[in-house]
């Protein structure tokens, strides 16, 4: 069903939002920002985003303009916050499609509510405006211009295949994280390739990472030799991460609790974080012998520091880039929802955060993915 035909039923279903914890501005405080925390579903587009209900969050993009975009992740949509505080449907159904297309003039650019997505992953933005969505379960980059219309950018099914070749035409595996750099070439994550893939700003698609094998050695190698570890088979959940910085990406590699750079220049991979045996340890001290649990998404944040979805610990963490210090600053010892918001960052439980941002003024998003929230923590 599109999600239109329920908006105005949704309307009058919910009263108006709670009224917003009093110390939600004090800097290092978490407060819910969006979704009803614990409570899973879709009730419509047009509710204030604290009356909206989400089924699992992923992911966040604050757009050049201010406009807050995000994954609504097993609802298989991407919505916006609009100005007024409500929330928007901008691509998607409530009904995925798996593994093609809901719209077959998407080419020419479809109507964003006409085309079904399948649990997409990663959103980022091009110099000019133009959105981009990692549509993980379709195996294909899209993107959304200044009209709303979407269309796609790279993948025309799954499997291997398209370096050297425009990226239209190649096949990915399970593509899940994307960042972008200020010449507009995009870096994806090629989950079931165990590859790291550039779309150069002319449109040409090419391997920068991975052998191909699931396993993870190579440190101190050319990164096309070494092998990366993704979560593979036949229904794995969304895996890794990018970050990039002064000509360095980042690579979250989820199966081996650790995460890699790769230096952009001399295309050589090294060890990063983590030690390769999942766990919690380590905080205060170097980010090389300090343990993750399923580490995804990865963002830097404007103290420099690269912050870490650390999964399955329930944490946020920050990795120190002078230092090489890591440090806990979202989560506690304990993965749950707590019954009352407002708390400290570091008092507040979460569940499995996948995603994590930044807005414009420097405050901390995170996709408290299985409480289906985005919680908030004041800079």
């Amino acid at each position: 069903m599109n999600v239109s035909l329920i908006a105005a039923l949704a309307l009058s279903a919910c009263g108006p939002p709670p009224p917003p914890p009093k110390h939600c501005d004090d800097s290092g405080h978490a407060c819910t920002w969006a979704g009803i925390p614990g409570s899973v579903g879709f009730n419509g587009d047009g509710l204030d985003r604290l009356s909206t209900k989400l089924y699992w969050t992923m992911d966040m993009l604050f757009a050049a303009d201010g406009t807050p975009w995000f994954i609504d992740w097993n609802n298989h949509l991407v919505r916006t916050v609009e100005p007024d505080g409500t929330v928007k449907t901008r691509v998607g159904w409530i009904d995925p499609v798996f593994p093609g297309d809901g719209a077959p003039t998407e080419a020419s650019g479809a109507v964003g509510t006409d085309v079904q997505l399948n649990h997409p992953t990663d959103l980022a933005q091009l110099s000019d405006g133009t959105v981009l969505i990692m549509a993980w379960h379709n195996h294909k980059l899209r993107k959304v211009d200044a009209a709303g219309k979407v269309s796609i950018v790279a993948g025309a099914g799954a499997g291997y295949f398209g370096d050297g070749t425009p990226a239209r035409g190649a096949l990915f595996k399970q593509p899940k994280a994307l960042v972008v750099d200020a010449q507009d070439n995009q870096y994806i994550l090629d989950q079931q390739n165990f590859r790291i893939r550039k779309i150069s700003a002319a449109g040409v698609i090419t391997t920068i990472a991975g052998n191909g094998l699931q396993a993870s050695t190579g440190d101190g190698g050319p990164a096309l030799m070494a092998s990366l570890d993704f979560e593979a088979g036949s229904n794995p959940e969304p895996s890794g991460g990018l970050a990039l910085k002064d000509g360095k990406l980042y690579i979250a590699e989820t199966q081996t609790h650790r995460i890699r750079v790769m230096d952009l220049t001399t295309n050589v991979i090294s060890a990063f974080a983590g030690t390769g045996t999942q766990g919690f340890f380590g905080d205060d001290g170097p980010a090389l012998q300090a343990q993750l649990y399923h580490p995804r998404d990865l963002e830097f944040g404007p103290d420099g520091r690269l912050y870490v979805a650390d999964t399955d610990n329930s944490r946020v963490r920050a990795i120190d880039l002078t230092t090489g210090v890591v440090t806990t600053v979202v989560g506690t010892s304990e993965a749950g929802l707590d019954a009352s918001d407002d708390l400290l960052a570091t008092n507040t439980r979460l569940m499995r955060p996948f995603g994590i941002e930044f807005d414009g003024q420097g405050n901390l998003f995170v996709s408290d993915t299985i409480n289906s929230r985005i919680l908030r923590v004041a800079k």
